[in-house]
C-alpha cells in the first residue's frame, strides 16, 4: 500500500495514529507529534511486549507506505491490538474524519513524552 493511497490525512494525524498504536504496547516514545523519534528504526528489545515489533511495523506502513510486516504477523497480534488495527483499517477506508473518530477512542491521554534517543 502506497502512502498516497492511505486515507489518513495530514502528517500530524498519521503521527497521532502511530503514537496511539504504540501506546498499546508501551512504546509511544518511539513516535513524536511530528513523526518517528530518532530511535524508531531500531528494533524493540525482545524483552518488550511481544507485539511491539509488529505494531512498530504497522506504524511504518502508515507513515511511509511500506513495511516488512506480513499478514501472518499482523494476525498474530493479541486480540485487543488486532481489533484496534482492524478498526483503524476500516477507518482509513472511510477517510480522515473516520480516522479522527478512531483516534477519539484510541489516542492516549495527552502527556509530555520523552522521545527515544
Amino acid at each position: 500500500m502506497r502512502a498516497a493511497s492511505l486515507a489518513v490525512g495530514s502528517g500530524q494525524q498519521r503521527a497521532r495514529v502511530c503514537m496511539a498504536l504504540l501506546a498499546l504496547v508501551d512504546a509511544a516514545d518511539r513516535w513524536t507529534p511530528t513523526g518517528p523519534a530518532p530511535g524508531a528504526r531500531v528494533a524493540p528489545s525482545r524483552s518488550l511486549d511481544p507485539d511491539a515489533r509488529s505494531m512498530l511495523a504497522v506504524c511504518w506502513a502508515i507513515w511511509e507506505g511500506s513495511s516488512t510486516l506480513s499478514l501472518n504477523e499482523l494476525l498474530q497480534l493479541s486480540p485487543p491490538r488486532l481489533e484496534a488495527v482492524g478498526e483503524l483499517l476500516a477507518a482509513i477506508a472511510r477517510g480522515p474524519a473516520a480516522v479522527d473518530g478512531w483516534l477519539g477512542g484510541h489516542a492516549p491521554a495527552e502527556a509530555p513524552r520523552r522521545a527515544l534517543r
